[in-house]
């Protein structure tokens, strides 16, 4: 199951903060080394909910076939990501 994370990174000039899905604080972490420093990573699963059916709405309205929209939300439900 992965969870959702906010990563906060300093590359120098700013700071940035990059919306990660990882199974663990340690892998969003890692997804964002190289890009500067990491100065915190949060885990803001509870707090941002997706919606699996909004989702397909928005795919569909977007011009992707049906196959597409069954791949990406069955891909988000699997992984935890949306419900």
């Amino acid at each position: 199951m992965y969870r959702k994370f906010f990563v906060y990174l300093d590359d120098g000039d700013a700071v940035y903060r990059i919306a990660i899905a990882a199974a663990c604080e340690d892998s969003a972490r890692i997804q964002c080394e190289g890009n500067g420093d990491v100065i915190a990573v949060r885990d803001v699963t509870e707090n941002h909910p997706i919606d699996l059916d909004r989702v397909s709405r928005v795919l569909k309205d977007g011009g992707f076939s049906d196959c597409e929209r069954d791949f990406m939300v069955r891909l988000l439900a699997e992984f935890g990501i949306a419900e």
